[in-house]
């Protein structure tokens, strides 16, 4: 089967401007859920203006990653969805990659957030027969005060929390 993507462990870093108080006032963010949203320090967002649809939706499997997510025990980690259960809508493009949704995460928590994906996509490499090829697209903004950083990795799910955590010693 030819890959969506052909990269080995493409790692990008750059500046960004996006935040969790941008992330409050996003027209898909659910005023009824605020008090309980605004406890996360790893929000799941969706994509916004994906080609021709029609408000936000989330990569296929989302919903599959956020209940690894809720199921993970930690005192440190609080992940939760932007979005209401009736605004949730899927994009299924039919891959053999993985795409997580596109994720914002507290510094404090980017070495915990590294490990519970990595996790994950182990789970998805033995659930596929030890396929060791799987490969995965990572969207994570890293809040640190009043700054932000986009860390964007496309390459193979089996280098994915090596490159993070390489990047990392190089203060990310």
């Amino acid at each position: 089967m030819i890959h969506e993507s052909d990269k080995v462990n493409d790692l990008v870093i750059t500046e960004s401007d996006l935040n969790f108080q941008k992330i409050y006032s996003k027209p898909y963010f659910p005023k009824g859920l605020e008090e309980d949203l605004k406890k996360a320090n790893l929000l799941l967002l969706p994509y916004e203006g994906f080609k021709t649809t029609k408000g936000p939706v989330f990569p296929e499997q989302t919903m599959e990653f956020y209940k690894f997510i809720k199921n993970y025990d930690s005192n440190k980690l609080i992940g939760d969805i932007c979005i209401s259960d009736e605004d949730y809508a899927e994009l299924e493009l039919h891959a053999d990659l993985i795409t997580l949704s596109s994720m914002i995460v507290t510094m404090g928590v980017l070495p915990i957030a590294t490990g519970l994906i990595a996790n994950y996509l182990y789970q998805k490499i033995q659930e596929r027969n030890h396929k060791t090829d799987l490969k995965v697209k990572v969207n994570i903004t890293v809040v640190d005060g009043d700054k932000s950083k986009n860390i964007f990795y496309e390459g193979d799910a089996e280098k994915f929390e090596e490159t993070l955590k390489t990047a990392n010693e190089f203060n990310i």
